[in-house]
């Protein structure tokens, strides 16, 4: 955790949560796409999810820090894998029911890793397979999917291809020249000029947090002088007073 983020929420204002319960790699995405688009923000536990985490904000920049967060598609949504899917099935599970589950758990599966690359803002898996393609050797049916990538820039991450042997390769039954790929990019992430990223020092804040820090610096060296000064004042009365009282002894140890 950035020290000066952290000194930064707390003289720009109360921090809010922006994004709770998430895992550890989604916060610092979230943190990652915040700090570019100058909007400072910290990671910590989650007090009320073990295990997962939160992202902070100062209360001003809550609402921005959301747009940017929508644009980016962070956090991802919470998408079940086979071995979650599967691990939710009732007492007496039918074959169409684990059928389902397991084409869900797949397509969460692919979402992910579609995820982890990088330049991918988000990615939805849609599988249409039927349960005698998955199941059955003989095929009468045969199974296809789409798959939406919204991206990062005009430069595509991954080819459509890739994408397609991707997929095809996850399930059984599943042409690649039978997966439709859509490739959009996500519109750039403005950055208005009072969110810059300036340093004073150590310390790293957005251009229209900076003058609050500065007062605010300003403010506590004024109170250190003050201290400072007052410590003076008591130190010289302090010698003065030992002076009087060295005077005074001296006077009455004098003979008479």
């Amino acid at each position: 955790m950035k020290w000066g983020l952290v000194v930064a929420l707390a003289l720009t204002g109360c921090a809010v949560p922006i994004v709770n319960g998430a895992e550890e790699s989604d916060a610092n995405r979230v943190v990652v796409a915040l700090e570019e688009s100058g909007i400072a923000a910290s990671k910590e536990a989650d007090p009320v999810a073990e295990g997962r985490y939160r992202v902070l904000v100062a209360r001003d920049d809550a609402s921005g820090a959301a747009q940017v967060l929508r644009q980016e598609g962070l956090p991802p949504p919470e998408t079940k894998g086979v071995l979650d899917a599967l691990g939710q099935g009732g007492l007496v599970p039918s074959r169409s029911a684990e059928h389902a589950k397991l084409v869900a758990g797949t397509a969460g599966d692919l979402e992910r890793s579609l995820r982890a690359i990088d330049g991918v803002v988000s990615a939805r898996v849609h599988l249409a397979v039927p349960a005698k393609a998955a199941f059955e050797a003989e095929q009468k049916d045969s199974a296809t999917a789409s798959v939406l990538l919204r991206h990062r820039g005009s430069a595509t991450p991954i080819q459509a291809s890739d994408v397609q042997s991707l997929v095809a390769g996850a399930v059984p039954g599943l042409a690649p020249d039978k997966v439709r790929v859509v490739l959009t990019a996500a519109p750039p992430v403005g950055r208005p000029v009072d969110r810059e990223l300036s340093r004073l020092g150590p310390i790293t804040v957005t251009r229209g947090s900076l003058t609050p820090l500065r007062l605010a610096v300003a403010a506590v060296a004024l109170i250190n002088l003050l201290l400072i000064g007052v410590l003076l004042a008591l130190w010289a009365k302090v010698r003065r007073a030992n002076a009087t009282l060295d005077e005074v002894r001296a006077a009455a140890e004098k003979p008479r």
